[in-house]
Parts: structure tokens; C-alpha cells; sequence
């Protein structure tokens, strides 16, 4: 008979050596636990621990067997936990801020990154240096973070100017290599501060390794993390490191050992020329909640210090959305034959404006069920695509063939979805999955030959009038970096609306109302300033930013062109042009634009200057899925004559909301003054969905750009719409890659005949 490890509990030698190792283990721990050199752990937390561990089958096989010796083995774990891998397989709890904003303990960097989607905002002290920081997880795997560091007690321009401090803006990157593993160690790759002035740059390969609940660090560094260099090998190498302890899921303990030479900095950042009195860092960091933590330290071995930082998902809406569910309606299922073929297109039309949409049409040929609408409501296309093709599966014949939702912009066709009636509602129910139906659904591109109808349509009467959508957009505009100060700001409000006339054609107008105003600057603008000059447009007065027309046409074989004249923007007027053609399944589009314009005068509504300016540039757009990433690509020439290239990326997060920037490579040797000679003009941008803010849906966006002063380089005129931005998201790939979308209310229906 085979023995049981139930049996070999029983025999008494085993069963004293179980008791004196319990006894040890557990000894061990509450005086660990009486110390606080642990959190407070239930069985039920040990237990969920122990789910990570290879050993986990034979703690169940003890349990099963009625083995008392089994909490031994749990408590053993949690030592031999350390050898096996980490409790947590993510770098949570441990991916918090250092001082500077990327994610570390004080001064140095961990191989902890945020997490994607991930923002994170804050402001640290630890005289004579602030940091008010910004940083996100941009990319899985990627952190980017930018800070402004404040040396207070180095002026920047004397003792009596108006900027004050001297002040360094930088960007860091960090790119995780390895993830935490069972054996391996998170293993990340960092920037500090790799262009501009780099008056704090570094370099450094980390590891750090989480032995719940400590988080180890150890690096390599160069530069300003460097220290004295003091590795052999590597003359200009040092070592750095620390520990976080969460001792408290709310309060966690610091420590580190900072390589920081600040004697060494440069001049203009040289906070602190006596150089550290000792390299130790010790700190507390207490989490107020979710998402919010403040923090105390002792640096440098004479200085305490304090950090704050928020952090949020990109885009997540900061109020519950009201409900939304399908409406309960009764279906009519009997065939084509027996229906009021007119009767059954007006209702549809009518439970497709009530949901929310407009420019509808419904028809049918007597087999197919068809219903043209803009989406105005929904954020996502695919959600509303969702609801109307539920609508016409309520409403649909027996011997419904397709069901067809039209996707219309500016009453313009864009994009066809096509399904029959019961493969959606299988996949509706669950009945099928999302990969088969992704192999039934239809879904292409309506090109500009592609939109007469047949003759012998059931139609819906179309009503011809204006529509109008008026909205409000806050407005902020930061002005950075002058001689006079380095940050100032208008705010306001910019009233808008907009005007669709007929098929593509579109009146738009918008005015500013500035509430507050600092925006002034020692710098007097050349005769040939096209950007440099913006701040004098930056006052309190209330101004008509835009009033003008766009007309859009649909070209054959995917392409689109524009065509827009009036008040263009807040400096200039003129007349653009744009054709753009995207090409396969929408994810690569190429095309040409170009713009004449005049400068407008500033603190005027309509006076326009003799100084005239044009542009002509070639564009390429691709989009990738998964992350959605937009990539453009521009060539030609700019708006004061220089010619060269302009990038820029974008990523849309899970909740609509877009982070971008741009970076431009162009011959500025035409430019007589020095400060655009050289310049490489940059900056970041964003587009926050309004549904963030607000508990219902809604597809207005505030676009916000931030640059680090108006230069003349690589200068474009700032357009009300773009044709990739018309288009872009109305194609088979931009569709396809977020389709389980349709699926994201539940169905509600009555049977009846």
C-alpha cells in the first residue's frame, strides 16, 4: 500500500519537526510583525502569495490529506518566496515618483515604469531646487517625462529681473528591457535630460528586484549619475541604489544611495557648489489614496524636502456616464411581403434620430435593410454603428439578406458595414465569438462613384436644412520662456459654431473672449516675423478668431480634396487647398496642401497687414493598431520660406484621448535673426475627449498645444479641419481594429407577430 502524505504527517518524528518549524516561523514573524518590519498578513493573503509559487500543488496536496503541517508551508513561503520570484508580478506597488517626475525613489531612477495610459503629474522641493513634473506611461514598456527644475538661488538674469530663477526645462525617457520575472530581475534603460541645454543629462542601466515587501534597486550611471566615476573599467561609470519598503499599503520608506556630484554641475545649475554632506537619502512616502501621494525626505545629509504627485488614466471619465441602454421595442419579424415597406423605413428613421443621430436616411429594396446616418453622438464609431444596427434589427423582415449601416460625415458616405441579421444577433447573445464575427461582418470604404442609389429604393423623405452645432471651448494658451518671465498664460472661453450647408460644404465661425491676460514680452518681432510675433495677438481684447468656409469633395478611388477661404486663424487670412488619398485599407494616406494668406492686424476684428506669407507641403499619414499610433511625415516649404521636414506622432489612449508631438528639421540659414538660426521648432499636444468631463456622450474634442517659444521655424497655418482628420477615422482599419465595440450594450428586445 503506497503511503499518503497524510501518513507522513502522522509518523511522530516528522509530526515534532512540523510543530518546531511552525513554531520557529511563526515566532520569527510576530517579531517581525510586532516591529512593523511587515504588513499585517491574513491566511487568506498568505495564501493568495503562495498561488505565484511552483510549490503551490503540493501545499493543496497537504490540504487535501488534512495535513496540519500545511501552514508551515505557507509560512515558509513567504522566505522562500524570494528565491522563486516576486509576490506581485508587476511593478506595482513600487512605480512611484522620484523628485524629478520619472518613476524612482528620491534622486535616482528604479527599473519601474508607469504603467500604459498612464499619467502622472507632481511638484517636489529640495532646496535650492523645485521640480513641477509631468510624465506617462506612452507606450507598453515606455515612460516619457518632462520637468521644469527651479534653481532659486542661481538668477537668471541678474538680480533684479523679472524671470527670476534660473530655470531648465528637460526630457527623459525610460524604456523597460526585461519585466520582473520568476528568476529575472525588471531590467529598464533610461535618459535624463538628452537634448537642449542638458544640464542634468545621464545615462543608466537599472535593475530592480521586489521581495515583498522590499523593492531593491541597483545601477549603473553616467554623467550626472555618474558620481566620480567610480568603477574601474568605466572611468566616468559610478553605482547608485536603494530600497523601498512598503511597510504600510498607505506608507512606504526610502532610501538611496545618491552618486550626485553637485559640486560638479554645470554653472547655471549649480544649486548646491559645496557638494552634498553625505550621499544617503532617506524618505517617507505616504499615499493619501488611489492615485495621490505625498512625500517627506532628509537629502544631501542637510536638507528636508517634499513631493506631491497625481496620477490618472489618460482620458477616463471623471463622472459616471448615465445609463444608456437600447431601448425596449417590439420585433417584427414577418416578411417583406406582409410589411408596409414605406411605414417600416419612416419608423426606423425615427428610432435612429431618437437615438441620437442625424442626417439619416433609411431604405430598402426588398431584401436588404439599409440606414445612412452622422454620427454626432458617440465618441467611438464603432458604438454607434452598434446601436443603429441593432435598430434595424428590431425592426427587420424574416427575409432581411443584409443589414447595412452607412457611416456619413459633412452628409458625405464614408464607411459601409454590412451583416446579416442573424449572425449580429448571435454574436449580440454571445453565440458566437469575436473572431468569427469579425470574418462575417463587412466592412469597406464608399468611394466618391460608389453613392447613387437604385431607382426602386423604399426611401425615407430627406428634409433640407442647415444644421447647426454651436459649442463652447475653454481656451488656455501658455506663452513660455520669454526675458520678461518665463510663464505666462491667456485664458477664456471660445464661443463657436458651426454650420453644415450642403453636401461637404461647411461655414465655421469662433470667437475668443480672453478672461485674464499676462502675456507680454521684452522681444520686438522683425519685419519678416510669421510666429515670432503671436505674443502681440495674446491680449484681453475679444477677437473673431475664425469665420470661414470649407467645401470637402469626395474624389473616386478613395481621395479627397478641400478647399477653404476667410479668417483662418487668430493672425491669419487667406484661401488653402488639400487633396489626400488613402490607400488599401485606410492606413496609409499621401497628399499635397498649400496655403496664401495675409497677416491679420493685431487688436483688430477684420484688418488684415500687407505682409504676405504661403505654403506648399506634401503630407504622409500611416496608422498603426494596437497601440493607435499615428505617424505624419510633411516636406516642402514653410510659412517664412524655410524648407524641410516637420514629424510628428500621436497616440489615442483606450478613452479617446490623444498625446502627440512634433519635432521639425529645416534650412534656417534664410532667417536673419539668431534666435531661429539653427532652431529645431518642437512641442507637445492634446486632445481631450468632453465626454472626460462630463456625464454623457459626446464627440467634442479641446485640442491644446505647448511649445517652448514662438519662433518662425517650420511655421504652418493653423487649419479648422484636415482631411485626414476628416477621414482618418472613418476607414476599413481604423474600424476594424476597435469592432467588438458594437457589442457593448446588451440587447433588449420583445417578440412579437
Amino acid at each position: 500500500m503506497t503511503a499518503t502524505p497524510g501518513d507522513l504527517c502522522k509518523t511522530p518524528p516528522f509530526a515534532r519537526f512540523l510543530r518546531l518549524a511552525q513554531n520557529l516561523i511563526l515566532k520569527i514573524l510576530n517579531v517581525f510583525l510586532r516591529l512593523n518590519f511587515l504588513p499585517s498578513l491574513n491566511w487568506n493573503e498568505i495564501e493568495h502569495f503562495s498561488k505565484v509559487s511552483p510549490m503551490n500543488a503540493k501545499i493543496a496536496q497537504l490540504r487535501r490529506f488534512g495535513c496540519p503541517a500545511a501552514r508551515v508551508f505557507y509560512l515558509a513561503l513567504l522566505f522562500l518566496m524570494p528565491f522563486q520570484g516576486p509576490a506581485l508580478g508587476w511593478d506595482r506597488p513600487f512605480n512611484n515618483a522620484a523628485n524629478w517626475g520619472g518613476t524612482g525613489l528620491m534622486e535616482i531612477p528604479t527599473a519601474r515604469i508607469l504603467e500604459d495610459g498612464i499619467l502622472r503629474t507632481g511638484y517636489a522641493e529640495a532646496r535650492p531646487f523645485r521640480w513641477v513634473t509631468i510624465g506617462a506611461g506612452v507606450f507598453p514598456g515606455l515612460e516619457f517625462s518632462g520637468r521644469l527644475t527651479e534653481i532659486t538661488n542661481i538668477p537668471a538674469f541678474g538680480p533684479n529681473s523679472a524671470y527670476g530663477a534660473n530655470k531648465d526645462k528637460a526630457f527623459d525617457l525610460k524604456y523597460q528591457l526585461l519585466a520582473e520575472s520568476k528568476y529575472l530581475p525588471a531590467v529598464a534603460l533610461g535618459l535624463h535630460d538628452f537634448h537642449g541645454t542638458a544640464l542634468f543629462e545621464a545615462q543608466y542601466l537599472v535593475f530592480s528586484r521586489q521581495i515583498f515587501p522590499f523593492d531593491f534597486t541597483l545601477g549603473l550611471g553616467t554623467k550626472r549619475l555618474g558620481g566620480a566615476g567610480s568603477l574601474s573599467l568605466f572611468d566616468d561609470t559610478g553605482l547608485f541604489g536603494g530600497i523601498e519598503w512598503a511597510v504600510h499599503k498607505r506608507l512606504h520608506f526610502l532610501a538611496e544611495y545618491n552618486p550626485i556630484k553637485y559640486e560638479q554641475d554645470k554653472g547655471s545649475a549649480r544649486g548646491v557648489p559645496e557638494g552634498a554632506d553625505s550621499p544617503i537619502n532617506l524618505g517617507l512616502r505616504f499615499k493619501v489614496q488611489p492615485g495621490m501621494d505625498l512625500g517627506l525626505s532628509y537629502q544631501r545629509g542637510d536638507t528636508f524636502g517634499f513631493m506631491a504627485h497625481l496620477q490618472v488614466q489618460l482620458g477616463k471619465p471623471l463622472l459616471p456616464k448615465k445609463p444608456d441602454p437600447p431601448l425596449w421595442a417590439p420585433v417584427d419579424r414577418r416578411p417583406f411581403a406582409d410589411r408596409d415597406a414605406r411605414d417600416m423605413v419612416d419608423k426606423i428613421k425615427i428610432a435612429v434620430e431618437e437615438a441620437g443621430f442625424k442626417d439619416v436616411t433609411v431604405y430598402t429594396d426588398g431584401r436588404n435593410l439599409t440606414a445612412e446616418f452622422e454620427n454626432t453622438r458617440y465618441l467611438s464609431n464603432q458604438k454607434a454603428a452598434g446601436r443603429v444596427l441593432r435598430i434595424l434589427l428590431y425592426h427587420s423582415p424574416e427575409d432581411t439578406k443584409q443589414l447595412i449601416a452607412i457611416l456619413k460625415r459633412s452628409q458625405m458616405s464614408f464607411l459601409k458595414i454590412s451583416i446579416e441579421p442573424l449572425h449580429l444577433d448571435q454574436y449580440l447573445q454571445n453565440k458566437i465569438s469575436h473572431e468569427i464575427f469579425a470574418e462575417l461582418v463587412r466592412v469597406e470604404s464608399i468611394s466618391g462613384t460608389q453613392q447613387a442609389h437604385p431607382s426602386d429604393l423604399v426611401k425615407t423623405a430627406r428634409i433640407g436644412k442647415f444644421d447647426f452645432q454651436p459649442g463652447i471651448k475653454p481656451s488656455f494658451e501658455p506663452y513660455l520662456n520669454d526675458p520678461s518671465g518665463f510663464f505666462k498664460f491667456r485664458a477664456g472661453i471660445e464661443p463657436y459654431v458651426t454650420a453644415t450647408l450642403w453636401k461637404g460644404a461647411a461655414a465655421h465661425a469662433r470667437y475668443k473672449i480672453p478672461f485674464t491676460s499676462d502675456v507680454r514680452s521684452s522681444f520686438t518681432p522683425g519685419p519678416d516675423a510669421v510666429r515670432s510675433d503671436g505674443w502681440l495677438y495674446m491680449g484681453t481684447e475679444p477677437t473673431l478668431e475664425q469665420l470661414l468656409f470649407d467645401q470637402t469633395f469626395q474624389l473616386p478611388k478613395n481621395t479627397l480634396g478641400r478647399f477653404s477661404f476667410g479668417y483662418l486663424e487668430e493672425m491669419y487670412a487667406g484661401a488653402g487647398g488639400e487633396l489626400l488619398k488613402f490607400f488599401g485599407d485606410g492606413s496609409l494616406a499621401l497628399g499635397i496642401e498649400g496655403d496664401w494668406v495675409r497677416k491679420r492686424e493685431p487688436g483688430t476684428q477684420l484688418a488684415l497687414l500687407d505682409f504676405e506669407g504661403h505654403t506648399l507641403l506634401a503630407n504622409a499619414y500611416f496608422k498603426l493598431r494596437n497601440p493607435d499610433l499615428t505617424l505624419q511625415a510633411q516636406y516642402g516649404r514653410f510659412l517664412a520660406g524655410d524648407i524641410g521636414w516637420r514629424f510628428q506622432v500621436s497616440r489615442e489612449y483606450e478613452y479617446g484621448l490623444v498625446l502627440g508631438g512634433w519635432y521639425s528639421f529645416t534650412d534656417t540659414d534664410g532667417f536673419k535673426e539668431a534666435f531661429n538660426r539653427g532652431y529645431n521648432d518642437k512641442g507637445v499636444f492634446i486632445s481631450v475627449p468632453a465626454r472626460m468631463f462630463s456625464n454623457y456622450e459626446s464627440r467634442t474634442r479641446y485640442n491644446y498645444a505647448m511649445k517652448p517659444w514662438s519662433r518662425d521655424v517650420a511655421a504652418t497655418v493653423d487649419h479648422w479641419s484636415s482631411l485626414f482628420g476628416l477621414g482618418s477615422d472613418l476607414t476599413p482599419a481604423a474600424f476594424k481594429s476597435n469592432l467588438s465595440r458594437i457589442k457593448i450594450e446588451k440587447v433588449a428586445v420583445i417578440e412579437s407577430r
